[in-house]
């Protein structure tokens, strides 16, 4: 039978993590109305334009506001967006941990202070608690290439050049799933991609906290 704790576990990790999704939605959804606002009066504008100097003006001041919308305010909203995900996903491993290691009577406890707690936290699991991973090949490697992500989002500003992780990076980015780095070696992230993202992350955690209470 499930105990109290993991049931408690599992409902809290659909619950934040849906509660995520429905602001990834919600967001994409606003920038994608105010792009559409600004390119209709972008238009209008050019119409209305009647020198040559009025057009120039009017044609500068357009191209920042689009740039605004369609690259910059996109770029903080999915960053963000992303290291929430990992944060949330963070917290319910420690959770976790801290339950695996009441239940199984574990010796050490699971240190949540340092960096790489998620990749610390997965290793715990397996390890000191025993949890069988083997069949979840795909999600502990997408733990490890979102852990990447947000790395080089909150240390370096999503620009991935120099970076140790580099080339781990740009083999995700390979893979076409909604990560292309840019000219200049910054990270650009799909519209849909933290949303899809975190349905990966939650369903990981969720078989973890199955096979814990299998234990």
């Amino acid at each position: 039978m499930t105990s109290h704790e993991l049931t408690g576990l599992i409902y809290s990790t659909h619950q934040q993590f849906d509660r995520l999704q429905k602001l990834c939605e919600f967001l994409e959804k606003t920038i994608r109305k105010e792009a559409k606002r600004r390119h209709a009066r972008a238009r209008r504008q050019r119409e209305d334009s009647a020198g040559e100097e009025e057009q120039v003006f009017s044609s500068v001041a357009t191209e920042d506001n689009l740039f605004e919308i369609e690259r910059d305010f996109p770029r903080i909203v999915r960053y963000s967006l992303l290291i929430s995900m990992m944060s949330t996903a963070e917290a319910c491993l420690i959770r976790l941990c801290r339950v695996a290691h009441r239940r199984l009577e574990i010796v050490d406890e699971f240190n949540e202070k340092g960096s790489d707690v998620i990749q610390r936290a997965i290793e715990y699991l397996q390890n000191r608690a025993g949890l069988d991973t083997s069949r979840m090949r795909y999600y502990r490697e997408l733990a490890h290439s979102l852990r990447n992500l947000r790395n080089a989002i909150a240390h370096s500003g999503g620009c991935i050049e120099g970076r140790s992780d580099e080339h781990n990076i740009r083999a995700f980015a390979k893979l076409g799933i909604g990560v292309v780095i840019d000219k200049g070696s910054n990270i650009v992230l799909s519209d849909r991609f933290v949303e899809l993202n975190a349905h990966g992350m939650r369903d990981f955690i969720v078989k973890l906290t199955r096979k814990l209470n299998a234990k």
